[in-house]
């Protein structure tokens, strides 16, 4: 028997007309639940492939150096240990570098070429971070300049003279946050009535060391800081506060 186009069945009251339309309906459900199954495992699929989008390489540079009675690390291994924890929480691959333990320069080329993200937690020594982390920069990086890895010159060419000073960079796409633990009150920077810090921000005193990353072409996050950390702790408001900047990541 010759069935009627849709639109003739839709319009039809008659009782074989509504069998019919049951009929269809009821095929478009069986159609659509077995469909789904694969609806829900392709909308799986994609969402995976979404958060495996997501995942970050994030080094992770200890560059404490300890002075004992004075400075034995205690506050930097914590806060390395919480960014490990919160980092790979999130799904991200984190390696790890503690200066102070040894290294090997040609690997810590490779953790720098490798990573998306590089963080250095380091004490801060009379107004800067240790000259071992001074030392392990002058070593790594100079290695990744003499292999045209981190840098091709400094940005000018002899076809573009007027090229800007510090462009040569070819890390392009990586990040740099410096989280640093100080016996300086948060207090004393950003306020033009301080006599040391005569406003200066903690970017504007650290600027030597992040701009060795940004020489090679890597973006600067703002820089992290726990104050007071010897005179007035507040310990948990700074792990607090590092949770909360991670998160960001």
């Amino acid at each position: 028997m010759n069935m009627p186009p849709i639109h003739d069945i839709d319009t039809d009251d008659s009782a074989a007309a509504r069998e019919r339309r049951d009929f269809i309906k009821a095929g478009l459900v069986v159609t659509a639940a077995a469909m789904m199954p694969g609806i829900a495992s392709a909308a799986s699929a994609a969402a995976g492939t979404r958060n495996a989008g997501v995942e970050k390489k994030v080094l992770i540079i200890n560059a404490h150096q300890n002075y004992p009675g004075i400075s034995e690390g205690r506050l930097n291994r914590t806060l390395v240990a919480l960014m490990k924890d919160e980092l790979e929480k999130k799904g991200h691959q984190v390696r790890l570098t503690a200066i102070e333990q040894g290294y090997t320069v040609d690997e810590e080329v490779q953790k720098h070429l490798w990573a998306d993200i590089i963080i250095t937690q380091s004490p801060v020594f009379w107004f800067g971070a240790p000259w071992i982390y001074k030392k392990y920069i002058d070593e790594v990086f100079t290695a990744g300049m003499v292999q045209q890895s981190f840098i091709s010159g400094d940005g000018r060419t002899a076809d573009d003279p007027a090229r800007q000073y510090g462009t040569g960079g070819k890390l392009q796409g990586k990040q740099f946050l410096l989280s640093l633990t100080m016996n300086a009150p948060q207090g004393v920077f950003d306020d033009r009535s301080q006599k040391l810090h005569e406003g200066r921000s903690l970017d504007d005193l650290f600027w030597a060391t992040t701009s060795v990353y940004k020489f090679c072409g890597i973006a600067i996050l703002p820089t992290f800081g726990a104050f007071d950390v010897m005179r007035a702790p507040q310990i948990q408001r700074d792990t607090d506060r590092l949770k909360q900047r991670l998160a960001s990541l």
